[in-house]
């Protein structure tokens, strides 16, 4: 009888062990503050370090000019918002662009392409978490300069 009882209990021990996973990954849906705009440069012919600056104020990025500080942006379903403004005591948007995300292998989300006035523009998630959002966008060439241009955008999370 024992024997009977510990074939029946040993095949229950391993599949009752499963490790819990949700299906999908968080959704980056929420209201965002721009935090901080870092820019670093690499001279492509002299391989000089160029500088590696955080900015404040207005600054021009590839989705228009930021305001570090107090420029919001939301996103929510399928539609990036910006131009946050106040109308009749509601929250509303002058600009709406589409926008897609593609997912990873490994679950997380990689890339955010928003489909912005004439181009569309494309930006490595760096960091997704509860509370903030790190974008960097791909590696631009100044041609006049022979610089090679990073920049990072960092949001955090003020809404739903």
């Amino acid at each position: 009888m024992k024997k009977i009882i510990y074939a029946l209990l040993i095949p229950l021990f391993f599949i009752s062990c499963e490790k819990y996973q949700l299906d999908t990954y968080p959704t980056l849906d929420g209201t965002y503050v721009v935090s901080w705009i870092r820019v670093d440069s690499v001279n492509v012919y002299e391989g000089n370090q160029g500088n590696h600056t955080v900015y404040d104020g207005d600054v021009l990025t590839p989705i228009g000019n930021l305001t570090v500080g107090s420029e919001k942006i939301s996103i929510s379903g399928r539609s990036f918002y910006m131009g946050y403004f106040l109308q009749n005591g509601g929250d509303h948007w002058s600009e709406v662009y589409n926008y897609s995300i593609h997912q990873g292998v490994d679950g997380h989300w990689d890339d955010l392409r928003v489909d912005y006035i004439e181009r569309p523009c494309n930006f490595v998630i760096e960091e997704d978490g509860i509370e903030h959002m790190l974008l960097k966008c791909p590696s631009s060439h100044n041609l006049i300069t022979s610089n090679k241009v990073d920049l990072w955008i960092y949001f955090s999370r003020i809404g739903p």
